[in-house]
């Protein structure tokens, strides 16, 4: 069994797609399968069902990731301790992207990190909040930005930012949008975030006071998507406005001139591993990527 067979399982396992774990894994899709293949003759377990649209868990599966998770982060603490005791940071940091790199000032990270770090090997997830922060409790992740609430006791939080969130259409609904009440907008199509975006919040809070609710078109699973729908003409959306503004100028979407929302941008690590110079490393260009866009 090789190392790298088990970060082709917990990467497909994650992704949910051999065509995405090959991007993130900077290989091809057979090579992916072969090494699925290799370490379930090996274990001499089916660790996937092949589905039309992507890989799934069996339940043997379910119950050797967490092994397999255990075996690559012991791996990675190895690294890490070594390195704490050459003096030097060394393995890799493993960082959790809830939105896009621009917003996040991760060319500002990165070349933070790897300045004071050079033999640092930095990995990136995509996800969204709610689920990156679970991978943090997992230990599948160093730490992770985030919107919204933390509820996960074992997470240490620090505040990064707030972002303004809008309400933004189509461009052919420019004329409905115009001067509409939040009645009028519930007339209208509607993106939904999904339950544990924390944009559904902020729907909720919009209608809580109207009887009426909003005309459902189609749900998204992460910001990607949703923006993605409503600059494509399917309807109405929440948008950060830091995207909603050069789109609107471009005349792509509308902006609704009414209620809008602040959303607190942070970043959350494992209380336990607060001194872990890797952790306190990662913690640290974090926070001078952000204070360096405030001075």
């Amino acid at each position: 069994m090789e190392l790298y067979q088990l970060r082709t399982f917990v990467t497909v396992a994650d992704v949910g797609n051999l065509t995405h774990a090959a991007e993130r894994l900077y290989t091809s899709q057979p090579a992916i399968s072969a090494h699925i293949k290799a370490l379930e003759q090996e274990l001499n377990v089916k660790l996937f069902d092949r589905l039309p649209k992507g890989m799934r868990l069996t339940e043997h599966g379910k119950v050797l990731i967490e092994k397999a998770h255990l075996v690559l982060n012991t791996t990675n603490d190895l690294r890490i301790e070594a390195s704490t005791l050459s003096g030097k940071l060394a393995g890799t940091v493993k960082i959790g992207l809830n939105t896009d790199a621009e917003f996040l000032q991760l060319s500002s990270l990165h070349q933070r990190l790897t300045a004071q770090s050079p033999q640092l090997k930095i990995h990136l997830a995509e996800g969204i909040s709610i689920e990156l922060l679970h991978e943090i409790r997992r230990g599948s992740l160093d730490g992770s930005f985030y919107f919204g609430d933390n509820t996960l006791k074992e997470l240490e939080t620090i505040h990064l930012a707030d972002t303004t969130i809008v309400v933004a259409g189509a461009k052919k609904l420019a004329q409905q949008l115009e001067n509409a009440s939040i009645a009028d907008l519930a007339k209208l199509p509607w993106i939904y975030p999904i339950p544990s975006c924390p944009y559904q919040k902020f729907v909720n809070h919009l209608f809580q006071d109207f009887s009426i609710k909003p005309k459902w078109t189609a749900d998204a699973s992460s910001e990607r998507s949703m923006n993605a729908l409503l600059r494509s003409g399917v309807g109405v959306a929440l948008i950060r406005e830091d995207e909603a503004l050069p789109w609107a100028e471009e005349g792509l979407i509308t902006i609704w001139q009414g209620k809008s929302f602040t959303l607190p941008l942070n970043f959350a690590y494992l209380k336990k591993r607060k001194q872990d110079p890797l952790v306190q490393a990662l913690i640290e260009s974090v926070v001078e990527s952000f204070l360096s866009i405030k001075k």
